[in-house]
This record gives structure tokens, C-alpha cells and sequence, in this order.
């Protein structure tokens, strides 16, 4: 629940990841643009807010453990929470899995964000079309 209605965290398809990947990660770009080609392969969860999907966020089994990919929620979402339950609820299901690390490549204006949350910093900064990011892991 939040302030402004009845918070949902449930599995969603890849292409329902789409249109908010878009919007809020690579909006300059065409929306074919945010489709991975291992999204088939992932889980995606949204959160939704009175039945509206205003963050996603996919999960992918790797050697090193669940990398998150193309988190995002709609900026008039941004800052009220949403994000860190949808956050938590990815770690809550990284750990029933019987994992014992999730990371992502972390854009660096986010780093604040991932830090609050248990995060730290894996190496140096490296660029992915002209965006700075830094890889960001947590044990569970």
C-alpha cells in the first residue's frame, strides 16, 4: 500500500516490460531497442498501482548469481517507494531461490539508490551507449 493506492508486486510477460523501459531508461531510442535477447530467457515483475503498471523490473539466472536487468519506474512514481519494494521483492525472490548474490550493471546516478539498499560497488566505471555505469552486487 502506499499513500497513493494499493501498491501489486506480481510476474509480468517481457513484452509487458517494454513501454517503461522505454520511457524511462532509453527513450531517445526505438522501443525494439529495450527488448533483450535473453528477456525470453528471464523473470519479470512489475508493480502496479491500482491495476496500473508504473515499475518493472527482470531477473536472470547467471554463473555469478541473478543480475537484474532494465529496472525502471515512471518518474512520477520515482521516490515514493515503489521501487524499493519492487527491489525487494526481486531479493526476496533471488533468496528463495537459493541464491546467494544479485547484482546489475548500475547506471552511476543511481548509485545512491542501490547503496541505501546493501549495495556496493564491483570495479571501475565503464560506459554503455553513452550513459556511466558501475557493476553493483549484494549478497543475500
Amino acid at each position: 500500500m502506499t499513500k497513493q493506492g494499493l501498491l501489486e508486486i506480481e510476474r509480468i510477460s517481457a513484452d509487458q516490460t517494454v513501454d517503461i523501459r522505454h520511457v524511462v531508461l532509453w527513450p531517445e531510442k526505438a522501443k525494439p531497442d529495450v527488448v533483450l535477447p535473453e528477456d525470453a530467457d528471464g523473470t519479470h515483475f512489475g508493480a502496479s498501482i491500482n491495476g496500473a503498471l508504473v515499475a518493472v523490473i527482470s531477473l536472470f539466472e547467471t554463473p555469478e548469481g541473478i543480475r537484474f536487468r532494465k529496472f525502471a519506474t515512471l518518474p512520477e512514481w520515482q521516490g515514493k517507494g515503489v521501487g524499493t519494494q519492487l527491489l525487494t521483492h526481486a531479493i526476496q525472490w533471488s533468496r528463495k531461490k537459493g541464491e546467494r548474490r544479485i547484482w546489475c550493471d548500475a547506471r552511476v546516478s543511481a548509485l545512491p539508490f542501490y547503496a541505501r539498499h546493501g549495495f556496493a560497488a564491483q570495479g571501475g566505471v565503464f560506459e554503455k551507449s553513452g550513459v556511466a555505469y558501475t557493476v553493483m552486487s549484494r549478497e543475500l
